[in-house]
């Protein structure tokens, strides 16, 4: 099942990540109303943008909060472009334990390049990468290319990988998404791997490919000596300097992105009928109190299991090296008897920094074939060599069938749900209960119930009125369900939808489509808060905008919303903001209001800068 099963080919390398990081402070930026908040001191719009971009500058070194935290906005001239660098494929798994076969696909490079987009950009709860395409190999070699069928969803944020970093830099997280077979190509040549694996494919339950991947231990300005093993403390010292001389270079002009950088390990395997696209499914072991190890996946099949630890064990320091847990053991357990039946061992050979490496963390192991088939009806756990427990398997899941929607307060959506048994999809009369909470994750005091259909499913429509808001729902199946705590979400325990409802803005489509209109109410929000917008088009200039106006409308179009380009990349364009917009690019004669607005056509100088990607 999934990336648990073989063949599977695994991957390793970097990423990169290049958002703009102004919208995640409040000061900054309004998620419910999806509008940039702007110095209420001055009222021309040009200088609202002006001192905004200066205040987003000055915010590098640091920005104080209305409720007295202080934040670091350490990326205003970002981009939100995201790709991997220096990554290959690293071996591959053709159900040998975890061996690595020799295969002329091995060290072919892997390429991805996405837009990292926030559902709720205050939190880090909703990440998700939106992107084209991606490929594994080149073409005219072994190679496969994938066109997305949907975008990636990060899951399972583990805040305690790593006991040294800054922001991000101590936590990973899980990204997933699937492939269907029609938006795959595969150029097998002499790869035994790529050969195995388009035969896998022919198979009526296969549906195409599951590619994973896990993002560990960030830095920040290229420079790991700001991390300090105080969680959100940098290191001043390292870090003054570096935050003084972006500024520096966001003051003197031009774009001057700063993208943090991440490790990275990553799985590709079969996708079957049943199992979810946007994170994993398999047999889920959830952390334990007080646990060292993170939530895993683990497969069990008649002679082996296979554990998926690639977001589990935390490391030591930057160096990498990973904590020495001792021997871990697997066993089954009768929960009417509490009997413990051992499956198999490992020793921190198979899990440290070289392993995991090796395996993108995932660890095969031999079972005995008539202990695994009498474990097949018990819950898995797993459990040190002192006996005490690390994980401990839940047998029923509920998943999301879209974990991140955005809505209109105009329209209305559907949430679906799909319950699984210890990583199969369920059946019928399963109590689900669901939690509302909070955009930050905590709760908001309403639940209710549903019962799953014989397919296992459960669903609701989400009709919001009013202003725009952003929810979460977590889903806890069986009769005894666990709330979430007063803390929140947990992302190691709990499974979640989250939904933005953006604001209809019925006053902003009504007003009449002038320039100063279009601009006040919606290209100034994006001149703002995207400088990198500058290079390529001038969002004040009224014939500049007129000229690119097709393609302008091709961009922001809601059918491109899955689109790596789509306009704005935060997607928060309001229904009436478009309308607005669109009106007045369908009229086709110019709104003369003052000199500035009678443009000439652009430069050869403007055009050579306009060109470029």
């Amino acid at each position: 099942m999934s990336v648990l099963e073989t063949p599977r080919i695994l991957f390793s390398g970097q990423i990169a990540w290049d958002p703009i990081v102004t919208n995640n402070n409040e000061p900054f930026y309004n998620e419910d109303t999806s509008s940039t908040v702007f110095p209420q001191r001055v009222e021309d719009i040009e200088r609202k943008v002006a001192e905004f971009r200066a205040e987003a500058i000055a915010a590098v070194d640091t920005v104080t909060t209305p409720d007295g935290i202080v934040k670091w906005s350490w990326n205003p001239d970002g981009t939100h472009r995201s790709s991997f660098f220096n990554s290959s494929v690293s071996g591959a798994d053709h159900g040998q334990g975890g061996d690595l076969c020799a295969d002329p696909f091995v060290a072919a490079p892997v390429n991805f390049l996405g837009m990292l987009v926030d559902l709720e950009p205050y939190g880090a709860y909703t990440s998700q990468l939106f992107f084209d395409a991606m490929s594994l190999g080149i073409a005219g070699g072994c190679r496969i290319a994938a066109r997305r069928s949907t975008r990636m969803t990060a899951r399972y944020i583990n805040f305690n990988r790593n006991p040294i970093g800054w922001k991000a830099g101590g936590a990973s997280v899980v990204f997933q998404t699937c492939f269907g077979k029609n938006d795959l190509e595969i150029d097998a040549f002499n790869s035994p791997t790529l050969q195995a694996l388009q035969k896998a494919l022919e198979d009526d339950d296969v549906l195409g490919l599951t590619v994973q991947f896990n993002a560990y231990r960030t830095v920040y300005y290229d420079c790991p000596e700001i991390a300090t093993n105080h969680p959100g403390v940098p290191n001043t010292k390292a870090l003054d300097p570096q935050s003084a001389a972006l500024i520096a270079k966001l003051t003197g002009g031009g774009f001057q992105p700063n993208p943090a950088r991440s490790m990275m390990v990553g799985v590709a395997g079969l996708w079957r009928t049943g199992e979810p696209v946007n994170e994993p499914c398999d047999r889920v072991l959830l952390e334990s109190a007080n646990s060292p190890v993170a939530t895993a996946h683990a497969r069990l099949t008649g002679d082996s299991v296979t554990l998926d630890l690639s977001n589990s064990i935390s490391e030591t320091g930057l160096d990498l090296v990973k904590q020495d847990l001792g021997d871990l053991t697997v066993v089954a357990i009768d929960r009417n008897t509490e009997k413990l039946t051992k499956l198999a061992t490992f020793g921190y050979a198979e899990y440290d920094r070289t392993a995991y490496l090796r395996t993108s963390g995932i660890v095969t192991l031999k079972v005995d074939p008539a202990t695994a088939a009498a474990a097949a009806s018990m819950d898995l756990q797993l459990i040190n060599s002192e006996n005490d427990l690390l994980l401990d398997e839940a047998a029923l899941r509920v998943l999301p069938l879209v974990p991140n929607l955005y809505m209109s307060t105009s329209a209305t959506a559907l949430a679906e749900f799909q319950v699984y048994d210890r990583g199969v999809p369920a059946g019928g009369g399963i109590e689900v209960t669901f939690y509302v909470m909070r955009a930050d994750g905590t709760p908001e005091g309403q639940q209710f119930k549903l019962t799953t259909t014989d397919q296992g499913r459960v669903r609701f429509t989400l009709a919001m009125g009013g202003g725009g808001r952003i929810n979460a729902y977590v889903s806890v199946p069986g009769p005894n369900p666990v709330a979430p705590t007063a803390d929140g979400i947990d992302p190691q325990v709990n499974t979640y939808l989250y939904v933005r409802v953006l604001p209809a803005d019925k006053d902003i489509a009504l007003l009449p489509a002038t320039w100063e209109n279009v601009y006040t109410h919606v290209l100034a929000n994006w001149k703002a808060m995207a400088p990198c917008m500058d290079n390529w088009l001038d969002l004040s200039n009224e014939a500049q905008i007129r000229s690119f106006g097709p393609m302008i409308k091709r961009l922001t179009d809601k059918a491109a919303f899955e689109n790596y380009r789509y306009m704005p990349v935060t997607r928060d364009l309001t229904e009436g903001q478009r309308t607005l917009l669109y009106n007045f690019l369908d009229n086709a004669a110019p709104s003369v209001t003052s000199s500035e607005t009678v443009a000439t056509a652009p430069t050869f100088a403007e055009r050579s800068r306009l060109l470029r990607g």
